[in-house]
């Protein structure tokens, strides 16, 4: 009866050890999910994982679609931004292996406390001819995607710090034209397209938001770039046919 006492105790100790770390994983309520976790827990349903459930109506998301969060207004110009590089082989211009077109934006309205800013990009089809256009991007809208559904489905946040990530990673190979440190409207890219050197606070990471928002509508980057392949890393992006310009000094909007 001893022994039968003891184990009795050992096995409810034992059950009270493991039934507190089991909790969160019942009801999934574990506030700080990591990368992995909010995709799903494997890879193979990464990529349907990281687009979002439709956002409902009136939610935060929904009302940022419209108004000061419009993904991409146009103001002047032919309008051509918008899918300018989905008719591309995506794998190609992902290698770094396609040229044209390319596209250099300059920010003429900007600010840290702006919510939207006004772009002017300059299109390049080829190294002598260009058009530009005008149009305002906001940082916070959110990016939506068509799912294997058909429903629109808007990207989670990991997904969109990958984005983040893959233009701040972006690097022209010492092979192809640019123009060093030295930023312009083209035809050819500085070394780094997406790292801005300046000393205001929030201004560069601002500044690659709303880079992020034009790169998507453009098609520069696409869902299956923010997919983890095999290994769990993300393929590296190497396209260096969009890029930051600059920022017209009057345009500063920050008091």
């Amino acid at each position: 009866m001893k022994h039968a006492g003891q184990g009795a105790f050992v096995a409810l100790l034992a059950l009270m050890l493991v039934a507190p770390t089991s909790a969160p994983a019942q009801d999934g309520s574990d506030s700080k999910p990591g990368f992995f976790r909010q995709l799903g827990g494997s890879l193979k349903d990464a990529g349907k994982q990281m687009v979002g459930i439709k956002p409902n109506a009136g939610s935060k998301s929904t009302a940022q679609a419209g108004g000061s969060g419009a993904l991409y207004t146009p103001l002047s110009g032919a309008g051509k931004l918008p899918g300018l590089f989905k008719g591309d082989n995506h794998q190609a211009a992902q290698a770094g292996r396609l040229d044209w077109p390319r596209v250099a934006l300059t920010f003429t309205e900007w600010g840290v406390s702006l919510p939207c800013w006004t772009v002017e990009a300059r299109i390049w089809t080829d190294p002598v001819n260009s058009s530009t256009e005008t149009f305002r991007a906001c940082a916070d809208a959110p990016l939506t995607d068509t799912d294997d559904l058909g429903e629109v489905a808007e990207l989670n946040t990991s997904a969109v710090w990958k984005g983040r990530d893959s233009l701040n990673g972006v690097r022209v190979p010492p092979s192809h034209p640019n123009t060093g440190a030295q930023r312009s409207t083209g035809p050819n890219p500085p070394a780094q397209p997406f790292v801005v050197n300046v000393s205001r606070p929030g201004v560069a990471d601002r500044a690659v938001d709303v880079s992020l928002r034009v790169a998507w509508v453009s098609g520069f980057i696409q869902t299956a770039d923010l997919h983890p392949g095999a290994s769990g890393l993300l393929t590296p992006f190497k396209d260096t046919r969009l890029w930051i310009a600059g920022f017209k000094p009057d345009g500063n909007r920050d008091k």
